[in-house]
């Protein structure tokens, strides 16, 4: 296999806002406990088309993660229709800041309760987290609400199948109305793109797209969108902390559906860093950026089945985007901290979703980390 590495100058002319130098700190207020000093882009590497492991098309990549005991672990958002649920192990070297050919290692099915492969439409696989110990992940699902199908947060053994359930807030569950209008829930194709494992693993950090049909609108080009940030303790299935994120508001010309938390990481005990991406459908470009958010100052709003505008949300700090390092970013959907880099810096690889040849090449970016 192949690999081309391309480095996109995005050109001015079709961009939803222009390109210049970006600091940390250049936008947004003050964050709590703020451990990011700058990123910056080092390597793209473009995954060919037509890439497939065991007959089946690679793509769909929408989480990944990392541990220097297992490696890379990738998961793809196929709902059954062009292979089954599944992920990949995956090596991807990187040497001095630059990404060598990625080998996907073997696909690992997932499995329902039961033990059986995911019925078609019944999973929309998108972030994965190793287990503590890597003998396992856990890994979510957007559901799809406007059928009244729920998202969850699940644990499965190395060999696909089914260990157990985060058990979510009354609040997240889709509700129809006799219509068969959303009145409350997570909305359609905007639920649990994001998460993460906290506190030496024993809690779940998992965002929401967007907001809560209860709490308040889907980002639009006049108004954020107030996402909830959820903490729950994996033992105990207790929630230990709910807070509204604010998503941006959407570009001219993005399209709202495909604009939202796409992957959160954890920094330290409160602070996070969170990846938002939008779609330009007339261009096919996509914008990608990271911010650094924490809960630090906000309200705890664990418990609320809906909540107040008046709510005290997570302050947020822009730290890298795509387009002012001049990238393209293709749909990034996936984050997580890589190997340390010879220099010191922390590595962080994002992964892209292509859609299956829809919109978007599946692209792998490798960036560095300076750490106050």
């Amino acid at each position: 296999m192949s690999t081309s590495r391309i480095l996109v100058t995005v050109l001015l002319s079709v961009l939803p806002f222009g390109i210049g130098s970006l600091d940390a700190g250049s936008t947004g207020s003050g964050v709590g406990d703020d451990r990011v000093g700058r990123i910056d882009h080092l390597d793209t590497l473009i995954l060919p088309p037509g890439t497939a492991l065991d007959g089946v098309p690679v793509g769909g990549l929408s989480g990944i993660d990392y541990t220097p005991e297992a490696g890379f672990v990738v998961i793809s958002d196929d709902r059954g229709e062009v292979g089954p649920v599944r992920m990949y192990t995956l090596s991807l070297p990187i040497d001095d800041g630059v990404l060598g050919e990625p080998q996907f290692l073997t696909r690992i099915d997932l499995l329902d309760r039961d033990g059986a492969p995911f019925p078609p439409r019944s999973a929309d696989t998108e972030s994965v987290r190793w287990a503590p110990g890597a003998d396992g992940v856990l890994y979510t699902s957007e559901g799809e609400a406007q059928a009244g199908l729920a998202g969850f947060v699940r644990e499965a053994g190395l060999d696909g199948g089914y260990r157990t359930e985060v058990p979510l807030p009354d609040a997240y569950t889709p509700r129809l109305d006799e219509s068969g209008g959303l009145v409350s829930g997570i909305r359609d194709n905007l639920g649990f793109e994001a998460m993460d494992l906290v506190r030496d693993g024993a809690a779940v950090v998992a965002v929401t797209e967007n907001a809560l049909v209860q709490d308040g609108p889907e980002a639009g080009p006049d108004v954020e969108s107030p996402a909830r940030l959820l903490e729950i303790d994996r033992g105990s299935g207790a929630v230990l902390g709910e807070y509204i994120y604010p998503v941006d508001r959407v570009a001219p010309g993005a399209l709202p559906q495909a604009t939202g938390v796409s992957e959160v990481l954890a920094v330290g005990d409160r602070s996070y860093l969170t990846l938002e991406r939008s779609l330009f459908p007339e261009t096919g470009l996509f914008t990608g950026r990271i911010y650094e958010t924490s809960t630090a100052e906000a309200e705890n709003v664990a418990g609320e089945f809906a909540v107040s505008p008046d709510t005290v949300r997570m302050d947020k700090r822009l730290l890298f985007d795509f387009a002012s390092a001049g990238v393209d970013p293709q749909c990034v959907e996936g984050m997580t901290w890589g190997p340390r880099l010879p220099d010191g810096r922390r590595s962080l690889v994002v992964v892209s979703d292509d859609n299956f040849g829809v919109a978007g090449q599946t692209a792998f970016h490798l960036l560095a980390v300076s750490e106050k």
